[in-house]
């Protein structure tokens, strides 16, 4: 799924709680000792994929009546928040992660940092005029400050 609709994210901690959502959802009724789901992110985009569960040793990616809208809208929100804030606070942008939930609470996130291959950020680039027009913004609202 792929959604540029935007539901608050408060911080961090609340990005965490909608993936884990995101999981449990996956998981329905079904018997787990683990389980996760993976994201491409870009700067524009979110895209879930790569959901599973595993039960004593065997692996299951099937989705039993699966889909909330409203869960799937919020983990993209939190990917986007979690791939903005890990940006703004160091700098470094990322190209997906995978958030991993055990039964009692715990869980792991491993974020990728490696561009994919072919990825062109042409269609992100700001031209001069959006710039110009960005600031000329920013300077009305300051001069009405």
């Amino acid at each position: 799924m792929s959604t540029n609709e935007n539901i608050d994210v408060v911080n961090v901690e609340d990005a965490y709680r909608r993936l884990a959502n995101i999981v449990l959802e996956f998981i329905a009724s079904r018997n787990w000792d683990v389980c996760g789901v993976k994201a491409q992110v870009t700067p524009s985009s979110v895209t879930l994929f790569g959901h599973w569960l595993q039960w004593q040793g065997k692996i299951d990616e099937k989705a039993v009546d699966w889909g909330n809208n409203e869960v799937l809208k919020s983990a993209t929100s939190a990917i986007r928040f979690l791939r903005d804030n890990l940006f703004h606070t160091t700098g470094q942008r990322i190209w997906g992660l995978t958030f991993v939930l055990f039964p009692d609470g715990k869980f792991k996130i491993e974020y990728d940092y490696n561009k994919p291959d072919g990825y062109e950020e042409t269609d992100e680039v700001i031209t001069g005029d959006e710039i110009n027009a960005s600031l000329f913004d920013l300077n009305e609202k300051n001069k009405k400050s």
